[in-house]
């Protein structure tokens, strides 16, 4: 049992990891893109940035949910079985701390948003600015609408992915806390 909780926890450390090299080079994406944007890219080309941020950002969301199902094994299954088996005073300590909550509650509920903001704010700027201009500075409307159109659907996905997994990983909290 012991061995499964620590392979489990090696798990949300690796998914932990990929995420924040999801948010890394989301980061210099951005930073990229700014200077490219000074450089007067094509409008064509413009209208592709908004796929590798909404990208990364659904991955980022996939690892998020492999984290959630992680913790919540560990919660419903492997912990009420740990602490049952094994006297009360060497339960699992970090799990009780997690599930009793945290002074930093409201800094990590906020470090949350801005962490899919990296992924959110961007390609939302591009997809607006490609929307207003989309008539004036390409020859190519009905292929960048479509790609807008995509682009737009890939954003809203997101949007939801990010809605849908804090509402599972409040409700898991919550669940911790009974």
């Amino acid at each position: 049992m012991l061995a499964e909780y620590a392979a489990l926890r090696s798990e949300i450390t690796t998914f932990l990891t990929i995420q924040v090299q999801f948010m890394a080079v989301s980061l210099t994406l951005a930073s990229a893109l700014a200077g490219l944007f000074i450089t007067k890219l094509s409008f064509e080309v413009l209208a592709f940035l908004p796929l590798p941020f909404l990208t990364f950002g659904l991955l980022y969301g996939d690892a998020k949910a492999r984290i959630l199902r992680a913790a919540s094994y560990i919660c419903h299954d492997l912990r009420p079985t740990l602490v049952d088996s094994a006297d009360e005073s060497h339960d699992l300590m970090w799990e009780s701390f997690v599930r009793e909550g945290s002074k930093l509650k409201s800094f990590l509920s906020v470090a949350e948003i801005v962490r899919w903001a990296v992924f959110c704010v961007p390609p939302s700027g591009l997809i607006i600015y490609l929307i207003l201009n989309l008539t004036t500075k390409t020859q190519h409307r009905g292929l960048i609408g479509i790609l807008i159109a995509a682009e737009l659907f890939l954003l809203f996905l997101l949007l939801r992915t990010a809605h849908e997994l804090d509402k599972y990983e409040k409700n898991l909290l919550h669940e911790k806390q009974k």
